[in-house]
């Protein structure tokens, strides 16, 4: 029997963050959207949680800005803005071969706050920008991953839309 191999995602090597098509950040921490469905209990054999694809919790994205900047100003400021994230991945393949696999995401949404600032002495200034966000596109070299688009109904996920029968029912 032929063994499959999934291939092997290293480390991310660089990333960086544009905020209305202008790069704001580079190399930072950034944290993507955590897409919950929200739970409703069914009996079955006694109590049963099922996620319902179609009302999902909010959706946050984090973004540790380094330093006080334009860069900063821009990510705070109380628009709903498109946010994209590019990152470098390497991936390892089946034959040992190692290459650089490029990751976008796609966000728009608003901060939910001004971050308190904390300066150190003769240490960098780091602060999280944290987004409230409406919709989120995920991409894996050049592959769409998934797309949630609360404010249009779409919940999509490598290629299905779980949110698209609704529409045609109402």
């Amino acid at each position: 029997m032929a063994s499959i191999f999934v291939p092997i995602c290293g480390p991310v090597v660089a990333d960086t963050v544009y905020s209305d098509g202008t790069l704001v950040a580079r190399d930072v921490a950034i944290t993507l959207p955590e897409v919950t469905p929200q739970t409703a209990d069914v009996s079955a054999m006694g109590t049963m949680s099922l996620p319902i694809w179609q009302l999902l919790e909010n959706m946050e994205a984090s973004i540790t800005k380094i330093g006080v900047d334009e860069g900063l100003g821009k990510l705070l400021m109380a628009d709903i803005k498109p946010i994209e994230v590019r990152w470098v991945q390497t991936v390892t393949d089946a034959n040992g071969v190692t290459k650089n696999v490029g990751c976008k995401a796609f966000i728009r949404g608003t901060p939910n706050k001004i971050p308190g600032v904390g300066l150190e002495l003769a240490a960098a200034s780091e602060n999280e920008v944290i987004l409230m966000v409406t919709r989120y596109a995920l991409y894996a070299d050049g592959e769409e991953i998934c797309l949630i688009d609360r404010l249009a109904g779409i919940v999509r996920i490598m290629g299905k839309d779980y949110a698209q029968d609704l529409t045609t029912m109402l």
